[in-house]
């Protein structure tokens, strides 16, 4: 068991004053009235309350969101008129609010073209700007400090602004599987200030700040941050737990850009190692032995309900994890009723992980004669039996679909990240990681690495009435990729990453194809496509990836990253969520370098 963590914001102010929406409103026109409009447009809402605040992170962290809007065209490209974009909405609205917006966009934004624009105009505004918007061009940082929890660490620089503004940007960073950054927030206080108070919490909880606290060089800390930032995906969701991360994430670039470069970062083969812990805690009395020492396990394998059954250790464990799954859940290892019932075989049995496909290929004979054996164990009427096992017969015929349904199967994977991690063991966690990646542990043993074979697009396997469309976007498929390639020499074969988008496309097409009938431009959808298929590759993103972004945009023409259109084809795909970018779960869609990689790493573990 790891110390306990400190890696919530514990200084009794709120990480953040109102939180900041991941996707924040947007005008649908550019405003044609500099005054009317201000007053009733949402974002001015959202920002003026902030702008006034006396707390001087409060804008920050109201306006980083929209900086993202702003650099990435998150809102639908058709809501605003062509050769429009949502820099123009806020330039030709001339409040305040919009001039501390630019002054952000200004030094945060990563597309030099929107800082250069934002930069001329904020020098054709002359409203007042309170020091921690208008000295955001002449932030510096001061000290840097680091503390650890044994499963991470927290890592916290202090920001110098002009007129004596401070403020201490906190992260919480695991080291396992990989360093990511998990949470970030920002507090208007010194860091002697934040200091003293995480030293008083952790003395109340009998640790010694002291101990553990280690001084950073500027340096070193970005070297830290610049790895974390790597691992994670630029795209990660807003936990429930954590009020400011990810929106923060244009502050947080930009306050790592202000620390000079040459300083030495995480080892990772050091951290990997980490102890957390090696296995989930086990009860001293399994749920099947009762208090007088009976095992219903073995009742149950030997009684006539299983007399059908095939007698083993297969199915008294897939009987011993049924039981332990009632216990956990409700507190009876016998408890079934018509809901549980329902609830487990058409929820949690498809996607549960652990269990070898041979187990799950014998629940729909095993479980019914369970779940009648424990309800005449427990006394139940026969008309509750005869109804519980009515409610899962039809479900327990659709197991083997359900289970292989696309989107169940990427839960199962995310699933199996998760119970991992609950094991607390950095080299599962690394394993389940590349099984992710991979498509599963079965697909992570089999892999190979030969390079995919050139294929044209499977057009036949597309809807009739979407072939002409899916033709234009493979027409772009070729002019991109090529483009792309074109500006990293030697970093992928064009024919292997066409096959890997057009697969992509097919299934896309094949899974969800009301996606592609949406209002969208092709060049965009062929672009989104190489996006998945280059960060799935790790041909794309944050260095060491031999491509960025800007060579996407570059090589498709377009004036920002097609994210949004990113994300509704990964859904479409039934790709699996991963926590440090795209996980495309499928050899077939992996270049043979990729999949070399995933072994390379397995076989180090």
């Amino acid at each position: 068991m790891s110390p306990r963590r400190h890696d919530r914001n514990p200084l009794g102010q709120g990480a953040a004053r109102h939180r900041a929406s991941r996707r924040a409103p947007h005008p649908t026109t550019p405003a044609s009235s500099p005054v009317e409009p201000a007053a009733e447009n949402p974002l001015i809402q959202v920002l003026r309350p902030a702008l006034r605040s006396d707390d001087p992170t409060a804008f920050w962290v109201a306006a980083a969101p929209l900086v993202t809007e702003i650099a990435d065209l998150r809102h639908h490209p058709e809501e605003l008129p062509e050769g429009v974009d949502l820099l123009d909405t806020f330039l030709e609205i001339n409040v305040a609010e919009t001039t501390a917006l630019l002054h952000m966009v200004a030094v945060m934004c990563p597309d030099e073209e929107l800082r250069s624009r934002a930069r001329v105009g904020v020098s054709a505004r002359r409203q007042p700007m309170p020091p921690q918007v208008s000295g955001l061009a002449q932030a510096t940082v001061t000290e840097a400090v680091a503390f650890s929890d044994g499963a991470g660490e927290n890592l916290m620089v202090e920001l110098a602004l002009p007129r004596g503004v401070r403020a201490v940007l906190i992260t919480y960073i695991p080291w396992s599987p990989a360093p990511y950054v998990k949470d970030a927030f920002v507090i208007g206080e010194s860091l002697d200030g934040v200091t003293c108070k995480y030293r008083e919490i952790m003395a109340r909880d009998g640790v010694s700040l002291d101990e553990v606290l280690e001084t950073v060089t500027a340096a070193d800390a970005r070297a830290r941050f610049s790895l974390a930032l790597a691992n994670t995906p630029a795209d990660a969701e807003q936990s429930a737990d954590w009020e400011q991360w990810p929106m923060l994430r244009p502050f947080v670039d930009f306050v790592v850009g202000l620390m000079p470069e040459g300083g030495t970062g995480y080892d990772e083969n050091a951290v990997q190692g980490v102890p957390g812990g090696a296995s989930l805690p086990v009860p001293e009395q399994p749920p099947w032995i009762l208090e007088d020492g009976t095992d219903l396990v073995e009742e149950f394998t030997s009684s006539a309900h299983a007399a059908s059954l095939e007698r083993g250790k297969e199915l008294e464990d897939l009987t011993a994890y049924l039981m332990i799954l009632l216990d956990a859940s409700f507190g009876d290892p016998l408890g079934w009723d018509p809901e549980l019932a329902e609830w487990v075989v058409s929820e949690v049995l498809p996607a549960v992980p652990m269990l070898p496909e041979t187990a799950v290929e014998r629940i729909p004979s095993t479980l019914p004669a369970l779940v009648a054996w424990s309800l005449e164990r427990k006394g139940e009427e026969p008309a509750i039996i005869a109804r519980t096992l009515s409610v899962i017969a039809p479900l327990l015929e659709e197991f083997p679909a359900r289970r292989a349904d696309p989107r169940v199967r990427a839960r199962r994977l995310e699933e199996q990240v998760d119970f991992a991690l609950e094991l607390e063991d950095p080299t599962a966690l690394r394993l389940a990681d590349l099984a992710l990646r991979a498509g599963g542990f079965e697909m992570l043993a089999v892999l190979d690495t030969a390079p995919l074979p050139a294929e044209e697009l499977a057009l036949e396997q597309v809807a009739e009435d979407l072939q002409g469309l899916a033709a234009e976007i493979d027409a772009h498929l070729v002019e991109g990729v090529s483009a792309l390639l074109e500006q990293q020499p030697g970093s992928a074969a064009l024919d292997e990453v066409l096959t890997a988008c057009r697969r992509l496309l097919v299934r896309i097409a094949q899974l969800d194809d009301a996606v592609l009938r949406r209002k969208a431009s092709t060049r965009n959808t062929a672009a989104a496509i190489v996006s998945l298929i280059a960060r799935g590759n790790d041909l794309m993103g944050y260095s060491p990836a031999p491509l960025h972004e800007k060579d996407l945009r570059r090589a498709f023409e377009l004036r920002s990253a097609p994210s949004q259109r990113a994300r509704s084809l990964m859904e479409a795909a039934a790709l699996p969520h991963h926590y440090a970018g795209i996980a495309l779960a499928d050899p077939e869609l992996l270049l043979g370098t990729t999949r070399a990689e995933l072994l390379r790493v397995r076989g180090s573990l």
